[in-house]
């Protein structure tokens, strides 16, 4: 399961999800700002705060620019089967 770790008015959080879906992933968004213990879980899992943060099985792809998202899940073997890399 892939989950993303937003800021909802983040302009490259929003990227990221638009990405995402254009990609045809399936994610669990969690918002820092209003999700209880969804800050925390990015310090834990990534060592920093930074938005957007992906945890994708075990793997993690902290402050990150859209560019980064195909190559990565490719990389884990986590894209989607018709997702464009």
């Amino acid at each position: 399961m892939l989950h993303i770790y937003i800021k909802t008015w983040c302009p490259w959080c929003v990227e990221a999800l638009e990405t995402l879906d254009a990609l045809g992933c399936e994610y669990t968004s969690h918002d820092v700002e209003t999700e209880p213990g969804a800050a925390q879980q990015v310090r834990l899992i990534s060592d920093q705060t930074r938005v957007p943060t992906m945890l994708a099985e075990d793997h993690v792809l902290a402050d990150f620019g859209p560019e980064e998202i195909a190559p990565f899940l490719q990389k884990y073997g986590l894209l989607p089967t018709g997702g464009d890399a």
